[in-house]
């Protein structure tokens, strides 16, 4: 399979099934980056048949609806070049932190504030249990 037939097969197998804009979008990815790699050495044969069946390709891209490798790389390049779009929207709509891990978190911010707490009373009690017994024994004492 040549480049052309394997970006034909792309456009044929994405046609309909999603927009346009999404069709061309991924056309002009994928022909860029076979050049690339042309330019890097590699055979056209090698480049075509690491990337793998263009349908599969397709099928890809329309399950992701629009979600395709081609608007990643689009928006990555716009936030390296310090386009419109800022640094959280060129990643994706943000990181999701897993409830385990702030489960984690908050335990061990627990742990630690106790630690503190307990540490100030260690640190403490040798001279304020003295004093506390004496004003216990002068009101024993004095009653």
């Amino acid at each position: 399979m040549t480049k052309q037939e394997f970006l034909d097969k792309l456009r044929v197998a994405l046609i309909g099934r999603v927009s346009p804009g999404l069709v061309t979008e991924n056309l002009n990815y994928y022909e860029e980056y076979i050049n690339t790699e042309i330019r890097k050495g590699k055979s056209e044969r090698d480049v075509l048949s690491a990337l793998g069946d263009p349908r599969l390709i397709a099928r890809t891209i329309v399950e992701m609806k629009g979600g395709g490798m081609a608007e990643d790389v689009q928006k990555d390049s716009e936030w390296r070049s310090g386009g419109r779009r800022g640094k959280r929207e060129a990643f994706g709509k943000g990181f999701r932190v897993p409830t385990v891990l702030w489960l984690i978190v908050v335990v061990l911010a627990v742990i630690l504030i106790l630690s503190t707490i307990f540490s100030v009373i260690a640190a403490i009690l040798p001279v304020l249990l003295p004093i506390l017994l004496v004003l216990l024994a002068v009101k024993i004492f004095r009653d």
